[in-house]
């Protein structure tokens, strides 16, 4: 930070007065106290709770209305030798969830295997799943990530002398499978207090119940205890994966879990952080999205997910690298097939006016259509799915980019569909090809209704620019981890002028300038702002900016950087109801 010569710019207007209270109760910064106003935190207690995530605030596992019986059946199935199969998705967030049952059940004495079915087989329990029950002959199958709807197969397992036990997030109260037992924290009867928590999660919780019924009392030993501990690496992973809220449980679960990973002494987390170039320091959420959990997607995607599963049980350094190889070489695959339909997709999608970009094509492989469709989403601002066909039926994955609830879209057309399921910023369906046009013209109808405001992130408050300091924007990293439900903090500084002279970058086309205000003078980026180059270079009044500070990553104490999500014109100040969430 330096100064200039510039006249005074106008102030933000006045703060919230509990702001300087809580601060200086808690000990920390005002505008940290800002954001955790703004995000609904105003007491001391619960700031001090947010800011240092406490796992005796992790609510008690029998909570779930049938975990007693849950734990009972897992119990018995280990006391009679019945094998067991844990039954994983092929995403991150199933694959973690899976491993850690599987390590878990093994620790206590169970005959376990895992299985997770390949994407070409269809999402959740399919012939696949029934085939391999009775091919192995187990007498507990325990469900991770999938299962409440799958009616149909469940039913047909536990005919044939297997209790279905669901550990899960999807789906819906309606034509729920009649299972044995049903873990689902979204479920209207499950008792849970906290329904956002991942797949992942979920099995998590059924582990501690099974470590508390394994233990004297509710503590468990420290064997047990231990791997509570270091499987919070698997929680955090599968969690930030699937984007899933980073509030309530789940903050504490991802918190701990990264430091978990960060320690892990198991070969399999150690070639995966390797292999992702997160060596020498402490993973972060973003770690986990944009570099670790592709590699275990991976596997899935271009071959099959039990390779992922097999890292992740390795019990040696050497075959845990020769699986992280395997995984690497099928993210470069992943990579090559990906650049080659976002290029063939754009050259249809950016000559379409509907509202909803929908696009289907014989040969696509399954595998990469989520990906793409986010890229292509992000790219031309619109929800996007695609359709991969295999004769005369498809299966495809949708991305809406915060634009868009998806899976209340796809309901609204669901007479159009095979089969549906997902989140709202993410979906996948089957659809029989004949039914393909009518599918896209029904979605664009609906989405009128449906189509939230894609407009940018709300501010945690104004903020001058003199306000920050290196120290203070380091302390900001106090509401950590970010992601899904717990954005970066995000200001709004009105009446800014941009100084110098802008800049591009090439690879990321990014737009580089300087701005002041009241004698501070920092670096912003306006991420994949390039094309307004001549529009910022040309500039002569003040804007209004709407930021994320952040340290620079080659500078532990600055210079700080505000990575802007928005500019325009100061011609009219926002009131300061704009800024309140």
């Amino acid at each position: 930070m330096s100064s200039d010569d510039s006249a005074p710019m106008p102030h933000v207007p006045p703060h919230d007065p509990r702001e300087r209270a809580l601060a200086r109760t808690v000990g920390v910064p005002d505008l940290l106290c800002r954001v955790l106003l703004a995000r609904g935190v105003d007491d001391p207690d619960r700031a001090r709770r947010h800011l240092r995530p406490d796992l005796r605030e992790l609510h008690d596992p029998f909570r779930f209305t049938q975990m007693e019986r849950a734990v009972a059946r897992v119990r018995q199935a280990i006391d009679q030798r019945q094998r067991i199969v844990v039954h994983g998705d092929y995403d991150v967030d199933g694959i973690a969830g899976t491993v850690v049952l599987v390590k878990f059940l093994r620790l206590v004495g169970a005959d376990v295997d895992a299985f997770i079915p390949d994407r070409r087989d269809g999402y959740s329990f399919t012939e696949a799943s029934l085939q391999a029950v009775r091919d192995g002959g187990y007498g507990l199958c325990v469900s991770v990530d999938n299962g409440t709807n799958a009616n149909k197969y469940i039913t047909k397992i536990q005919e044939i002398g297997c209790d279905v036990l669901v550990t899960d997030h999807h789906g819906t109260s309606d034509n729920v499978a009649p299972a044995h037992t049903l873990l689902n924290p979204r479920l209207p009867d499950a008792g849970y207090p906290d329904r956002e928590l991942a797949g992942v999660g979920v099995a998590y919780t059924l582990t501690r119940a099974l470590a508390e019924s394994f233990s004297r009392g509710k503590k468990p030993s420290d064997e047990l205890a231990q791997f509570l501990v270091d499987a919070m690496g698997l929680v955090a992973l599968g969690t930030v994966a699937d984007v899933a809220p980073l509030r309530g449980e789940n903050r504490i679960l991802v918190f701990h879990g990264l430091r978990a990973l960060a320690q892990s002494a198991n070969p399999g987390i150690r070639a995966l952080l390797d292999s992702a170039n997160v060596t020498n320091r402490s993973p972060g959420a973003e770690d986990i999205a944009f570099r670790i959990a592709p590699l275990i997607n991976a596997a899935g995607r271009m071959g099959r997910a039990t390779r992922a599963v097999d890292l992740l049980m390795s019990t040696g350094y050497q075959d845990a690298q020769e699986a992280a190889r395997v995984l690497e070489k099928h993210n470069e695959e992943r990579r090559k097939v990906e650049r080659a339909l976002v290029d063939e997709v754009l050259v249809e999608a950016e000559a379409s006016a509907d509202a909803i970009l929908v696009h289907g094509r014989e040969g696509w492989h399954p595998g990469v259509l989520g990906i793409v469709a986010s890229r292509i989403a992000e790219t031309l601002g619109k929800p996007a799915i695609l359709v991969a066909f295999d004769g005369e039926r498809g299966r495809g994955s949708g991305r809406s980019a915060g634009m868009l609830n998806l899976r209340d879209a796809l309901a609204a057309c669901s007479n159009c569909l095979v089969a549906h399921g997902g989140h709202a910023a993410a979906v996948g369906l089957e659809i029989e090809q004949a039914r393909f046009d009518e599918f896209r013209a029904s979605i664009n109808r609906v989405a009128g209704s449906l189509v939230q405001s894609a407009g940018f992130g709300k501010p945690d408050g104004f903020a001058e620019l003199t306000e920050l300091d290196a120290k203070v924007v380091r302390k900001l990293d106090l509401l950590a981890t970010f992601g899904a439900g717990n954005p970066r903090p995000l200001f709004m500084s009105p009446a800014v002028r941009i100084i110098g002279r802008p800049t591009t970058d090439s690879r990321s086309n990014d737009l580089r300038f300087r701005v002041s205000g009241n004698g501070a003078i920092f670096t912003a980026r306006l991420r994949r702002g390039a094309s307004r180059f001549e529009e910022i270079r040309n500039l002569d009044s003040p804007v209004q900016l709407l930021y994320s500070p952040r340290l620079a990553s080659w500078g532990e104490d600055g210079p700080v950087e505000l990575h802007v999500e928005h500019l325009k014109l100061d011609g009219e100040r926002p009131s300061a109801s704009a800024a309140e969430r």
